[in-house]
């Protein structure tokens, strides 16, 4: 497909638009300047179902699909309605396998669904990867419907801090054996049409929903990740344009943004840029989303390989209507070579016994005991303590060393059911710790990149969080659901390889 065609079928597929003559009624999709019916004069009205849910209205199943979504496998291709707007488009099914045999479609037919930013295809291995929310899961299942109200901000505090939130994990999960590998008993993976740009906009997504912020008040997006589906081309230019951050005009929009790269602090590290932009006059007080993303990789059979996981965690800043201020920030960081991936390898190496000591333990502990002395908190005053999480041994060591309680540190222990997401490895465990705070409850967040580097930040939660806590999707939710999937290793290896 050329770069123009592309181009045009993003415009209409990303956000799944149409356009309705105001004069007949008649529906357009793709959407069309002017209805067939009323000529030139006519009045189109300007539809937007990203948000929407719909049903199944008719289907097949696709045994034998083409070599384009080959990686898909077996899949319900159909035609999907959103009644209210007497709608009828094309996609197709998502994270829902076809049992072999025959497929009872009559009991699929009108059940709910939801919209989903997937990828559908490359063109080849050094093409480009075309995405599309006209790929469905069904409501009821494991992916809920949420619906995105918009509430004008207006509270603002001295400090800037958290507005909204959202993580986002896949539907799919592999066990490991026996009581686990250094506490990580399960894990998330990607399903074949996932990877973190779509990680990335479905958190991003449910951050807004969570903050209730119209998306034209984000103006400035960072992605961080070590797993980008190119090497050249920036995540944050799809989340951009799937998710309409700042005010459009023609078909860009006036945001600006960048993908980052520290290994598993790519993310965090960008917090407290995030909140000096918005506290920065120049800016005109809008608001910076940051998405830590990744699609964890490992070389098969390598211990690693049994702690990796996939998702994603956005966070929105700003001032106004803010949820967890930013009270506290220091960074330390050492050229200690413990991990890394050179250009063009697929897989990331060890640096022997610098991985964890003295790499992890030295870099996590000293700026957790820095912003201890600095804030002037002792480990009494802080309620919950987040640390980068590379499996489930490493953090709790770490925080009794530092004077820490496992109480303290068990809520954001989320990597013993979903393995290490890298860069979303400590938004993720910040979003589950959230989830469950209370008005006046400091967080102490250390999160830490090969490299090597550690990012401490001290978070004091406000009043705001209680009415927005109903518009999110909890971690634990999520990790507890009874529709997630468990694969073997086959499948796991399977899916992990395709992004």
């Amino acid at each position: 497909m050329s770069e123009p065609i592309a181009r045009r079928k993003i415009i209409v597929d990303y956000r799944i638009n149409a356009t309705k003559c105001q004069d007949c009624g008649t529906m357009y999709f793709p959407p069309k300047s002017f209805c067939y019916n009323e000529g030139r004069a006519s009045h189109m009205e300007d539809l937007d179902f990203f948000y929407k849910k719909g049903a199944l209205y008719s289907g097949t199943v696709i045994n034998t699909p083409s070599s384009k979504f080959k990686d898909v496998g077996a899949h319900i291709s159909g035609i999907f309605e959103f009644p209210e707007h007497s709608l009828r488009i094309p996609g197709r099914i998502t994270d829902y396998i076809p049992p072999e045999g025959s497929v009872d479609l009559s009991s699929l037919v009108g059940r709910e669904v939801v919209p989903r930013f997937r990828r559908n295809y490359s063109g080849s291995e050094d093409g480009l990867v075309h995405y599309s929310s006209l790929n469905f899961s069904f409501g009821d299942e494991y992916y809920p419907h949420q619906e995105y109200v918009k509430i004008e901000p207006s509270e603002e505090v001295e400090k800037p801090g958290i507005v909204g939130y959202g993580v986002y994990l896949p539907k799919y999960r592999i066990k490991n054996e026996g009581g686990g590998v250094l506490g990580v008993t399960e894990r998330t993976l990607p399903f074949a049409d996932e990877d973190t740009t779509t990680f990335s906009v479905e958190a991003g997504k449910r951050a807004l929903i969570h903050a209730a912020l119209d998306s034209t008040y984000v103006k400035k997006c960072f992605v961080g990740t070590e797993s980008p589906t190119y090497a050249v081309k920036p995540i944050m230019a799809t989340v951009t344009q799937a998710l309409e951050l700042g005010e459009k005009f023609e078909d860009g929009y006036f945001s600006g943004g960048t993908d980052s790269q520290f290994a598993c602090k790519a993310a965090t590290d960008l917090y407290v840029d995030a909140a000096a932009l918005v506290n920065y006059p120049a800016f005109g007080g809008e608001h910076v989303m940051v998405i830590g993303s990744d699609n964890s990789q490992a070389s098969p059979g390598d211990p690693l390989d049994y702690t990796v996981g996939a998702g994603a965690a956005a966070f929105i800043f700003g001032r106004r209507d803010v949820i967890a201020t930013l009270d506290h920030y220091l960074s330390y960081t050492s050229d200690t070579p413990d991990f890394y991936r050179r250009e063009g390898e697929k897989y990331p190496r060890h640096g022997g016994r610098f991985t964890g000591t003295p790499a992890y333990y030295k870099h996590v502990l000293t700026a957790m005991k820095a912003m201890l002395k600095k804030s002037g908190l002792a480990p009494e005053d802080i309620n919950y303590v987040i640390l980068h999480s590379p499996n489930a041994s490493f953090p709790q060591r770490a925080a009794l060393q530092a004077g820490f309680t496992r109480e303290q540190i068990a809520p954001g222990l989320t990597v013993a059911k979903i393995g290490n997401l890298y860069s979303g490895s400590c938004p993720a465990a910040l979003g589950a710790v959230l989830d469950i705070s209370e008005p006046g409850d400091k967080i102490l967040m250390t999160a830490y990149g090969s490299g090597a580097g550690s990012d401490s930040y001290v978070f004091t939660v406000t009043d705001k969080i209680a009415e927005k806590r109903e518009r999110s999707v909890p971690v634990q939710d999520q990790i507890e659901s009874p529709h997630k999937e468990y694969v073997d290793y086959v499948f796991y290896r399977k899916m992990k390889d395709i992004s």
